[in-house]
């Protein structure tokens, strides 16, 4: 019986999760587990799975939350840090959203644990100190849970990187895929939101539609798989059904297929390298009319372009760009900004980013991210 902690219980990704888990009862317990606001989702998740860990980003939902349980409940990013960090846990699943992610791997990893990896960020924002700590704690490992690296992942099966030609990373496309640039202007939020496959949160949809998320995704790629930036491509993919695939040195191409549903890539994240029954959809291949695929237009989604460019510079522009498309993209939703102004603005902060020498460091990450959060912030 292996225990768990799930870092981002209430989310999208926590709901499919918790399904695995329950499918899964006689090999996984969920130990303790965290979110950010959703007290009362949380109280419910406490008491169905009899949960005495737990952690409440927002102060004001701990103590709700503590007073409804009659026990104390961890708050801010020091609890997420010790959920990560219990000896008691053998499997952290980090599913927060953004940039709050970090620190609770890191934590998880300096502890030996198996980290099953949801959150981009992370690896965005500092993955050549997630790399560096992975070295030195030989006993943890990450195992992607974004359905785009659990392909990889699985294509990959342990390879080395010198058989691996490039890496293919498939997208939707979004909302905006067949619209005319002309169109952009004048895109609304319910627009942005109106994704033509997945159910997320409001954040990663935007990104979705931006295509900044399959630019996240790209810097991740390198960062999991060693992987050099001008081996990783992107295509758009709209039906979803190939997740990615890795085109090797012998002209073989492997690609991995399955219905668009996360509990396929949670699931194997967790139970890698075995393989459990599932109760999820099959792709009846016979039944689907076609599958296509087209290049992205980097004009038109200037975000997947300044991620190319972001990983490439490295250093700290990374975290620099992340950080202030947080910003920018929580001012889009409030109805502050133009959906075209989210990467016109993140290029100019980026344009800022300071050079540094030698190999990034978690202190230089974490003050490039701060830096770059009060650029955005005071466009407002």
């Amino acid at each position: 019986m292996k225990k768990v902690s799930l870092l981002g219980a209430t989310g999208s990704i926590g709901d499919s999760v918790i399904d695995v888990l329950k499918q899964h009862s006689d090999q996984f317990q969920l130990h303790s587990i965290a979110a950010r606001s959703q007290w009362k989702k949380v109280y419910q998740l406490a008491k169905e799975f009899n949960i005495k860990r737990i952690c409440m980003f927002e102060e004001q939902a701990a103590k709700e939350l503590s007073k409804e349980l009659g026990f104390p409940v961890l708050t801010g990013i020091d609890g997420l840090r010790e959920l990560a960090s219990e000896s008691e846990v053998d499997i952290v699943i980090n599913a927060l959203m953004g940039a709050v992610g970090c620190l609770p791997t890191l934590s998880a990893i300096e502890q030996g644990k198996h980290v099953a990896l949801a959150n981009k960020e992370t690896m965005v924002m500092a993955g050549p100190v997630i790399q560096d700590a992975l070295k030195n704690n030989p006993k943890s490992f990450i195992t992607p849970i974004d359905s785009e690296h659990s392909a990889i992942f699985q294509c990959l099966s342990g390879r080395p990187e010198k058989e691996v030609e490039n890496l293919q990373i498939t997208a939707s496309g979004g909302p905006f895929r067949e619209w005319s640039q002309d169109r952009f202007e004048s895109i609304t939020v319910a627009d942005a939101l109106n994704h033509p496959v997945w159910s997320m949160g409001k954040k990663i949809t935007i990104d979705s539609a931006s295509m900044m998320n399959k630019g996240l995704e790209v810097i991740e790629a390198h960062f999991l798989f060693g992987i050099p930036y001008d081996q990783i491509k992107v295509v758009v993919h709209p039906q979803s059904m190939i997740h990615s695939l890795v085109q090797f040195r012998d002209g073989s191409l492997m690609a991995q297929l399955g219905a668009p549903d996360m509990r396929i890539p949670i699931q194997v994240a967790l139970t890698w390298p075995d393989r459990l029954p599932l109760n999820s959809p099959r792709l009846d291949l016979a039944s689907l009319s076609k599958f296509t695929f087209f290049a992205p237009d980097f004009q038109k989604f200037r975000c997947l372009a300044l991620a190319y460019e972001a990983g490439k510079s490295g250093g700290v522009v990374p975290a620099m760009m992340n950080a202030a498309n947080e910003i920018l993209v929580d001012q889009f939703l409030k109805g502050n900004l133009k959906f075209v102004d989210i990467a016109r603005h993140i290029e100019g902060i980026m344009a800022k980013a300071p050079s540094i020498s030698g190999r990034l460091d978690l202190k230089q990450a974490l003050e490039a991210d701060t830096e770059a959060r009060k650029m955005a912030a005071s466009l407002f």
